[in-house]
């Protein structure tokens, strides 16, 4: 009996350690890519708040030269 589950225990190590090797690899590979990702909206909202910042201040020039 012992030596079936050696048996067993050897063909499952040579089949799920592969997979756990190329699974562990695409999930480091996905976060790095989420990471970028996230850097690229952190800059566009940055962008966008300076933006919206230049256009409250032509809105109020243009309200104090009509008024």
């Amino acid at each position: 009996m012992p030596v079936v589950f050696v048996v067993f225990a050897f063909i499952i190590t040579l089949v799920l350690g592969p997979l756990i090797v190329i699974f562990t690899y695409l999930h480091f590979r996905r976060r790095a890519i989420t990471k970028k990702e996230l850097e690229t909206l952190h800059n566009e909202i940055s962008r966008i708040r300076l933006d919206l910042a230049d256009i409250k201040d032509q809105i109020a020039e243009f309200i104090i030269r009509t008024n």
